[in-house]
């Protein structure tokens, strides 16, 4: 039986689908789609749509308040089980959610509540993912890249490029393993020991930070942590530590050239090997894994509303100057009457709400639908 927070919240989302125009992923006749309700984000699935038009009146009529597409392409999107859809390709998606960053501020808040912390860091590694790893180094141009907020806690990434299309889940895989860092290490980095001429010794050469892709990336970083001392950060003990930032100009200058020799190191290649696997796990976008690998994923429509935030899955031009707890509420300011279970502080749009605990409040109804999606509040009975 739907109970009456379910059935506020659904005639709000139904008032916002009748003014609103969510575009259709393309090709939407060959998707699959799922929708959700009050207690599962997938309640149903197997769903085909045969045009944007279906999709706009489902919209409206059945207020889902989680609505969700395949990112694979079938010829029969609605039959089951999934092998007799016959799978014809597949958009590559990545979805980046706060909590896989395991961040301080979830120790305040919990993982139900999001705060500018998270979604600054969650939006930075967005940014990272774009510019230091789909451009630069597979290639795909900004054009090809979709990028819309989660509507709760992260952004998802859409490569939509035909060229992606057939790569299959191990293809997938091994997408998801270059950019987690799995598998770097030093031998794959371009380290060698060449000898000296007329000596009985060898001299370690690695990557330059000019160097494309991961080897650039572990100079790069390795070249900033020198210069900002905080080598420690990534292990390295503080008496070896000390040795480099003695001479950490010399070493600046001779890494510029793939030359990794410039400070005298017991063990150098085991110390250079320890550091290269770590910075592999540190410079690793955090991706769901699971997202990416699965080409039969289902993925938020972009647009749509979030059924645990009240919030838009909103399509985004410019990542940079984009506010999610701003520029994803779309309700409106008139008071809303709840009674508040808990919550922490928050902020949505302009104002700054809480910590609640057992109070009746009027609220406005952008807050108030926050509140009651998160299951944290009901409406107040007088």
């Amino acid at each position: 039986m739907t109970n009456p927070e379910e059935m506020y919240v659904r005639s709000k989302f139904r008032e916002h689908y009748e003014k609103a125009e969510v575009q259709a992923p393309g090709e939407i006749e060959k998707r699959e789609w799922g929708v959700g309700g009050w207690e599962r984000k997938i309640e149903a699935r197997h769903m085909r749509m045969a045009n944007p038009q279906e999709l706009g009146g489902r919209l409206v009529m059945d207020a889902p308040l989680f609505i969700s597409y395949s990112v694979a392409y079938y010829e029969f999107p609605d039959m089951r089980p999934m092998e007799r859809k016959n799978w014809l390709g597949a958009d590559l998606v990545f979805d980046l959610d706060a909590d896989h960053l395991e961040l301080p501020c979830k120790n305040r808040h919990g993982s139900k509540w999001v705060c500018e912390e998270c979604l600054n860091a969650v939006k930075d590694e967005s940014i990272k993912l774009i510019e230091q790893f789909l451009i630069p180094d597979f290639g795909f141009s900004k054009k090809e890249i979709g990028l819309n907020f989660s509507g709760n806690r992260g952004y998802h990434i859409h490569v939509t490029d035909k060229s992606v299309r057939e790569l299959r889940a191990y293809a997938r895989r091994e997408i998801v393993d270059y950019l987690t860092g799995t598998g770097i290490d030093f031998n794959s980095m371009g380290f060698e020991w060449v000898p000296v001429p007329g000596r009985r010794e060898s001299k370690l050469l690695g990557p330059a930070p000019t160097d494309p892709a991961w080897q650039g990336r572990i100079a790069q970083l390795v070249s900033k942590l020198v210069s900002e001392r905080k080598l420690e950060e990534v292990g390295v003990s503080e008496r070896d530590a000390r040795r480099v930032y003695k001479k950490s100009e010399q070493f600046l200058t001779s890494i510029r050239s793939g030359k990794w020799d410039a400070v005298k190191l017991d063990k150098k290649e085991l110390f250079w090997r320890d550091v290269v696997g770590k910075l592999g796990v540190k410079l690793g976008d955090r991706i769901d894994q699971n997202v990416t690998a699965d080409a039969s994923k289902l993925i938020r429509l972009p647009d749509s509303l979030h059924g645990e935030s009240a919030m838009l899955a909103k399509k985004i031009s410019s990542i940079d100057r984009f506010d999610p707890l701003k520029d994803a509420v779309v309700f409106g300011k008139q008071p809303v009457r709840i009674k508040i279970k808990k919550a922490p502080e928050f902020r949505l749009g302009e104002q700054t709400f809480g910590p609640f605990k057992d109070e009746e409040k009027e609220l406005p109804e952008y807050a108030a639908l926050f509140l009651l999606c998160k299951k944290e509040a009901v409406l107040w009975k007088s």
